[in-house]
């Protein structure tokens, strides 16, 4: 998730395979906006970190978004070569591939498989996969090519939970005890031609907000990518993305503004293809920094005071986006509550609950103040991201009509990281989160009161009683009802303001084939591309 701003000039001089003719035929150009955070997977925090870590570290498991729920399988990118589950599905056997090696050739085996677990397992280290312990006993190596995950009890992310990318132990055994070590590790640091991994991919050369580039992997033991070389260009400035899909320098760049989708589907060149329903936009308000985010009733008044159809449709997105009114995206149908709907725009409605809430302009400056406190606060939000940036702009003056002074602040996404998560320097922030694909995980796993994405800080007792039951049940038809029920909790408390979810379109080189992009990802096949020469 580190974003560092570069500007256009540096990168393209920086960058001496980019050229006016076009790139290179034996080579796949991704114009990205941002650069990768961290590669390995205990540590990473993004879903740019995942898909590229995918093609670099194996799982013991693959998984694909089809009919409406991921469906797990054995394929290119699994270490494993079957499972099985025990007769009461408490415990979970992977047998791995005995031809599985290192990049450094050094064979892969259990051991890796139990080093990553209790690796995530560590709180020192805080990787965000450590939840999966909440439901695991223990991991055991039971021969060389075979692990036992003993679980407390059935549940139905046992597969999800499981399929975290496997790290070589003996690499990075020594560099366990801590974040920080683990971070700082010197083949994290410069991983070209330094990083051991066991996908069709290795790292060949990393300049840090400027290009990641990859390479086939000599030692894949799976199966070679179809195209040898992937590079990955940070261009921050979205124009300059669109500039070098258009003419040529780049074959894939996304998100895309999505009044830009139109015309560049128009082009010869280029196909539009789109990860559909699996992001959604939110401000995040923080009582910790601005008291009167602590109140739900304010919470409330600022949500009724936003024209979500306004934006929608001032930034020409309406096809591709619609207002949100929880944490599941329409894609989770099962535990949708059809009665949480997202809030309609009332701006009366808002300053009615204001004024209750002692709220009024005293002094005729225009803002709304109480107990010799205006009602004044900063909006961070992705500096470079149009749509949230336009966004905040017309969320400021809607906030401006009914007294309420906005300010805001555009940071770098590296940055703003680090302001959310680390520091928790933030009165409110409009950012987003690209869901993940299990019900869990968009409830249990943001919003406990302890967990590091809850960076609002938000608790409800309600919740400490629902999330357990949901968590507890056997199958995810029992878990359903429990999810909708916390679900329903979170939207009417509105820790978040839900502003939309959306579809993220990407722009193709039609010159690059076989590419599946779809609600699951866009890398997820990354290693099958080919390039049409």
């Amino acid at each position: 998730m580190k974003r560092p701003l570069y500007i256009v000039v540096a990168t393209l001089v920086l960058w001496s395979g980019a050229c006016d003719s076009g790139v290179d035929s034996e080579r796949i150009v991704i114009a990205e906006a941002t650069d990768i955070g961290v590669l390995l997977p205990a540590l990473e925090t993004s879903a740019l970190d995942g898909e590229i870590n995918s093609q670099l570290y194996l799982s013991l498991n693959s998984a694909r978004w089809e009919n409406g729920r991921l469906e797990y399988a054995i394929d290119d990118l699994s270490l494993a070569e079957r499972w099985e589950f025990s007769g009461d599905s408490t415990v979970l056997l992977y047998f791995l591939r005995d031809d599985a090696v290192w990049s450094d050739g050094h064979p892969i085996d259990a051991d890796d498989v139990v080093f990553t677990f209790e690796l995530i397992r560590n709180p020192e280290v805080g990787s965000v996969y450590i939840d999966a312990w909440e439901n695991l006993d223990s991991v055991v190596v039971v021969s060389r090519h075979e692990v036992a995950f003993h679980f407390k009890r059935r549940y139905p992310g046992m597969l999800f939970d499981t399929g975290i990318g496997i790290v070589p132990q003996h690499v990075f055994q020594d560099a366990a005890v801590d974040h920080a070590t683990l971070a700082g590790h010197p083949a994290l640091i410069d991983p070209a031609d330094n990083l051991v991994v066991s996908g069709p991919y290795r790292v060949a050369e990393w300049v840090q907000g400027d290009r990641l580039v990859l390479v086939a992997n000599p030692q894949a033991f799976t199966r070679e990518p179809a195209t040898d070389t992937v590079v990955f260009r940070v261009l921050p400035e979205p124009l300059t993305r669109l500039i070098e899909v258009e003419n040529g320098s780049a074959d894939v760049t996304g998100p895309l503004a999505m009044d830009e989708i139109e015309r560049l589907a128009a082009r010869p060149n280029l196909r539009i293809e789109t990860v559909a329903d699996r992001f959604y936009d939110y401000i995040a308000w923080n009582g910790s920094a601005f008291e009167p985010f602590g109140d739900a009733d304010v919470r409330l008044a600022l949500s009724l005071a936003i024209d979500r159809s306004e934006i929608l449709a001032g930034l020409g997105i309406d096809p591709y986006a619609r207002p949100a009114g929880g944490p599941y995206p329409p894609i989770f149908g099962d535990v949708v509550d059809p009665t949480v709907t997202p809030d309609p725009y009332l701006p009366d409605s808002a300053g009615t609950i204001l004024t209750a809430q002692g709220w009024s302009d005293s002094d005729g400056d225009g803002v709304l103040d109480r107990d010799g406190h205006s009602f004044r606060f900063t909006l961070l939000t992705q500096a470079g991201n149009q749509r949230r940036e336009s966004a905040a702009e017309i969320i400021q003056a809607r906030y401006a009509d009914i007294g309420i002074d906005m300010q805001i602040r555009l940071v770098d996404f590296n940055s703003l990281l680090g302001l959310m998560f680390e520091e928790r320097d933030f009165e409110a922030v409009l950012m987003g989160w690209q869901v993940a694909l299990e019900p869990d995980y968009l409830v249990g796993f943001f919003w406990p009161p302890d967990h590091p994405f809850n960076i609002t800080g938000y608790a409800n007792p309600k919740l400490d009683e629902i999330i357990p039951l949901a968590q507890a049940a056997a199958t995810a038809g029992l878990a359903a009802p429990h999810w909708r029920a916390a679900a329903k909790v979170i939207s009417l408390d509105r820790p978040y303001a839900f502003l939309w979810y959306f579809d993220d379109a990407v722009a193709v080189n039609q010159r690059i084939q076989n590419t599946r992009i779809d609600t699951y990802g866009l890398y997820q096949n990354l290693y099958q591309w080919r390039v049409r020469n």
